[in-house]
């Protein structure tokens, strides 16, 4: 599995505090580290799966410094590969070119809310993104995929359940920025399969408010 989470400002740096806590075994290409051609470099070995946690636009994946990390030109690396892109805009052209490469992309429809990274809440959100990186690149089938969407809806509303708790004794706590992140990782999820002409969401998935960026 290849890891790829640039850090340079406050959303990138939220993502940053979920993957060093997933790490592992992984081949983590991080902070400064994670440039284009890093993670070209690390695509050359084929078939690894790819979680990313970054900036996008519909038609890049970015990278450290905002520079582009992938464009559409770049999907004939992701024949027969995995990936899970936690960016904006990224099911729009990226997610048509990976699947017409031969891929499958797993990327958001519009803008999405970066994790919450305070003291209490970010363990929770942990959990949640351990759960689509375990998960994603072993769901190889449309039953499979359809599955996790449900999955990981239900788990994004029990940890909305617990962050309750949390401000029944805490209610200074401020869990906005969570309760919006965990609804747009399910909401705004978007499955383009191999050699697919539309992608699958979750059946109460709702269009984004917010045109795709270029």
């Amino acid at each position: 599995m290849i890891l790829f989470v640039p850090g340079y400002d406050p959303a990138t740096e939220a993502n940053l505090a979920i993957a060093v806590r997933l790490v592992e075994s992984h081949l983590a290409i991080l902070r400064e580290g994670a440039t284009r051609e890093a993670l070209l470099r690390a695509l050359d070995r084929p078939g690894d799966p790819l979680f990313a946690m970054a900036h996008g636009r519909s038609g890049r994946l970015l990278a450290q410094g905002g520079k582009t990390a992938l464009s559409h030109t770049d999907m004939a690396a992701f024949a027969d590969r995995s990936i899970f892109a936690f960016a904006c805009h990224t099911a729009a052209e990226l997610g048509r070119a990976a699947a017409q490469a031969g891929g499958a992309w797993w990327g958001y429809t519009g803008a999405i809310t970066s994790p919450d990274v305070s003291e209490k809440l970010l363990p929770l959100l942990t959990e949640v993104f351990a759960y689509l990186l375990g998960i994603f690149a072993i769901s190889g089938s449309t039953a499979a995929r359809r599955a996790v969407l449900i999955q990981l809806k239900e788990r994004c509303q029990s940890v909305e359940s617990r962050i309750d708790d949390l401000l029944e004794s805490d209610p200074d706590l401020d869990a906005g920025t969570a309760y919006l992140c965990l609804l747009h990782l399910w909401d705004r999820l978007r499955i383009w399969e191999e050699r697919s002409d539309e992608p699958l969401q979750h059946p109460e998935a709702r269009p984004p408010l917010l045109f795709p960026a270029g």
